[in-house]
């Protein structure tokens, strides 16, 4: 009797210990799936929030950037353009042998129209009319006294229209300043371009003060004061060679 008691007993043991050991199981199996299910877990409202944040600012970022990048590839055309077009314009000096109309002149003379608010436009061989929104302007000046030397400028205009120009009178020296302006044009800016108009010859502008103007390289024409100015901002660039007489 005494030994039945003591082998249920034991089975008892047993079963009570099969049954510990599932439950264990069973913690560690429902433990192991919660893990998984957190780690399944889809993104909070402030993780959306925060990513929705970034991509706003990236986007705006971008959108900022894009007028400046399409205006710089419109810059580098048009002075890709006026590269190539300078070429046409020199190579037009020399068939047209400037030397000698130079020889002929006296003073810087403005070429081929000597008027100084006129441009002309580029033609191909036949004479048509070629990218219509440019034309050129060359200033021609002899620089020795036989007459066997010629400085030329050539302005690249981009829809040129000289009742477009900014006027006014100032005190132009042998310098890079030019000062006691009468007034400036409202749309003047530094690197737009400024001239004497007994000079004709274009000066880029580097700076500018209340009345007075600093250009990037010294004023080489004849100096004076009260001189009558023009001021454009439709030059592109502008090119200088010399020419020597055949």
């Amino acid at each position: 009797m005494t030994r039945n008691l003591t082998r249920k007993n034991r089975n008892k043991i047993y079963e009570l210990r099969i049954a510990i050991w599932d439950l264990f199981l069973l913690y560690l199996n429902r433990k192991s799936k919660i893990v998984n299910l957190k780690s399944q877990a889809g993104f909070t409202l402030i993780e959306i929030g925060i990513a929705i944040f970034i991509l706003a600012v990236g986007l705006v970022s971008m959108l900022t950037l894009l007028p400046i990048g399409v205006d710089s590839m419109k810059k580098v055309t048009q002075y890709s353009n006026a590269a190539v077009l300078s070429e046409s314009a020199i190579s037009y000096l020399k068939a047209n042998d400037i030397v000698t109309f130079v020889g002929t002149n006296t003073g810087s003379n403005t070429y081929p129209d000597t008027d100084i608010n006129q441009a002309k436009q580029f033609e191909d061989s036949s004479g048509n009319t070629i990218f219509a929104q440019y034309s050129w302007q060359a200033v021609v000046n002899n620089e020795t006294t036989d007459n066997h030397l010629v400085r030329a400028q050539i302005a690249i205009f981009r829809n040129f229209d000289s009742s477009q120009f900014g006027t006014g009178t100032a005190d132009f020296a042998a310098s890079t300043t030019v000062s006691t302006i009468s007034a400036f044009p409202s749309w003047l800016t530094s690197k737009h371009y400024i001239r004497a108009d007994s000079d004709k010859f274009w000066y880029r502008i580097d700076s500018m003060g209340t009345s007075t103007i600093t250009l990037e390289g010294p004023f080489l024409g004849t100096t004076g004061t009260g001189l009558v100015f023009s001021a454009t901002n439709d030059i592109i660039d502008i090119y200088e060679t010399m020419f020597s007489k055949r």
